[in-house]
């Protein structure tokens, strides 16, 4: 769960600094010191905006069983993240395990390919005559060749991936999904 919530992060075009177990945080409960280390630190960026989010990332299931053992350091982490200006936030597989994460790691094979630029002129080209469409519509209008359009498929993804082509990752992505120039 925690790599695939780390894809996520590295596919948010905001995210510009990600750290696995950024730090220690030493607290005391009960008279006891304890320790305590975060899954993940994101800093985000956006216009003239910057913000830090630090991540724990745990099964649902576990955080029910385990609550009363996990709140006082999470409880820790809360009160030092907004010491820093930060913020806290648990994610569990209820935000991991959606159809847009399965997306991202579906589109990041694609997006650091490099550009097959008549492809990608030409599925650009057809955009802009055909407005919102959908990839299988897209293909078939820019090539009558089942061999250009199968050959064509990647750069069509990787335009997605790169954000050339806009696509609500929040619905599983098909040949049928509505695809549009943002």
């Amino acid at each position: 769960m925690e790599r695939d919530w780390l894809m996520a992060l590295d596919f948010d075009w905001r995210v510009t600094r990600i750290q696995e177990q950024p730090y220690t945080l030493n607290y005391v409960h009960q008279g006891r010191r304890r320790r305590y280390t975060p899954d993940v630190l994101a800093t985000f960026a956006e216009r003239d905006r910057e913000w830090t989010v630090v991540y724990e990332v745990k099964p649902h299931e576990e955080l029910r069983a385990k609550w009363a053992e996990y709140r006082p350091r999470f409880k820790a982490a809360v009160s030092d993240c907004r010491s820093k200006g930060w913020r806290f936030r648990i994610v569990t597989e209820q935000v991991i395990r959606t159809p847009y994460v399965g997306n991202i790691k579906f589109l990041r094979r694609y997006r650091d390919l490099p550009e097959q630029e008549m492809h990608s002129r030409a599925l650009l080209y057809t955009m802009r005559a055909l407005g919102d469409t959908t990839p299988q519509t897209l293909l078939a209008a820019t090539w009558a060749d089942r061999e250009r359009m199968m050959a064509a498929i990647p750069e069509l993804w990787r335009l997605v991936a790169r954000r050339r082509i806009g696509v609500d990752l929040h619905v599983p992505l098909t040949m049928a999904t509505t695809i549009w120039l943002p």
